[in-house]
């Protein structure tokens, strides 16, 4: 099998996962919002521009929007966020500002306060992305890129003569809003890092961005279109986040002996687990790549994890539409697949001995138990 078929197997199967999560987000967020308020707005893929949900104001709890996870939610009622002056720096008649931020090992969440001009009406949009924003460090790491900005660095890397293969920013990522004022909003960032990749422990955040694209309702407005400026933000980071430890857990037991758990790290805004090779036949790509794609028969079965501390509370899968949890499809041809999930425990609920339950698609489940690594 050659690499761009394998390739677009691999993308394939990543979207069909994501779209699955994307209904158990929105059925997640369904349940937060008043009885008897309806809401017009869906969740999307990482990829995809932010989405508006209209006149809903506050119903949402989580300071970063819908799309972000519990976990993180859990993160911020205990003081984990970084609010910020606001600085507005205006163009076209709109005028951005960073407002907040969470940085951890595996998530990084930030808000952004949008004023319109009165030429713009916020309920009239459809969706608007930071088209090539680019966040670095102090040490000139990237924290975090869209998918145009990666495609321009890539695109320099390679008329430089150093051509890059790899991505930039391994992971997901997905922006939403809300309606605040008839000419205000609030922009939400949510993202997450790769299975084995973590976010720098940085001291400064560079924000840059020159594009905001910007779908509206208005005919004097079309759509997809394109507004230019040259917004720039330096953000000092607070000891708490650059100075942040991971805590180990390792694997006590497991009921399945066939099944090969790694340590589980628990930060603290989420609990990560993988298991680097799951229980299943060698991969079928053409049994992947039907349509609808097929799960082989005793793969995990996503979406029905769940951890238990020792004091009896229970965790879910974090269920970001940004693709946090899933599993890794390899290059190789005939290999087997790895599988990694992120829970909503975080160090703020945290106890010496966890559980972890996990389901196959045949119905039978597998329990892991773990301990916390002494240091």
């Amino acid at each position: 099998m050659n690499e761009d078929l394998k390739e677009k197997l691999k993308f394939n199967i990543a979207i069909s996962q994501m779209k699955e999560k994307e209904k158990i987000v929105m059925n997640k967020n369904k349940k937060k919002i008043s009885k008897g308020l309806g809401i017009a707005a869906c969740l999307l893929i990482a990829t995809t521009g932010i989405v508006f949900a209209k006149d809903i104001g506050n119903i949402f709890n989580n300071i970063f929007g819908g799309n972000a996870s519990d976990g993180v939610q859990k993160a911020v009622e205990n003081g984990y966020v970084q609010e910020v002056e606001p600085t507005y720096i205006e163009s076209d008649g709109i005028e951005l500002a960073v407002e907040s931020f969470l940085i951890d090992d595996y998530n990084f969440d930030m808000n952004f306060n949008v004023k319109l001009s009165d030429k713009y009406d916020a309920k009239q949009m459809q969706s608007m992305q930071l088209y090539d924003m680019k966040v670095v460090d102090e040490n000139g790491d990237i924290v975090f890129l869209t998918r145009e900005a990666e495609k321009n660095i890539a695109e320099q890397n390679d008329k430089a003569g150093t051509p890059n293969y790899h991505p930039l920013f391994w992971g997901g990522y997905g922006m939403y809003a809300d309606v605040t004022e008839e000419h205000e909003m609030t922009l939400h960032l949510t993202a997450y890092n790769g299975e084995k990749q973590t976010f720098p422990k940085s001291k400064k955040l560079y924000v840059t961005f020159s594009k905001i694209q910007i779908e509206s309702h208005f005919e004097s407005n079309p759509t997809n279109t394109i507004y230019t400026g040259n917004w720039k933000f330096e953000l000092d980071v607070p000891k708490e986040m650059y100075n942040r430890e991971i805590v180990v857990y390792k694997v006590k037991s497991c009921s399945d002996e066939n099944t090969k758990v790694d340590n589980a790290i628990l930060s603290n805004t989420a609990l990560k687990i993988s298991i680097s090779e799951t229980t299943t036949d060698k991969i079928d790509y053409e049994l992947l790549h039907a349509r609808p794609p097929k799960n082989i028969s005793d793969m995990i079965a996503l979406g029905k994890e769940y951890v238990e501390t020792s004091d009896g509370k229970r965790f879910e899968p974090s269920g970001r539409s940004d693709g946090d949890g899933g599993y890794s499809i390899p290059q190789e041809y005939n290999k087997v697949v790895n599988y990694h999930q992120t829970f909503n425990l975080t160090k703020f609920d945290a106890t010496d001995n966890l559980k972890v339950h996990i389901f196959t698609n045949k119905g039978e489940e597998i329990i892991i138990e773990y301990e916390k690594d002494s240091f």
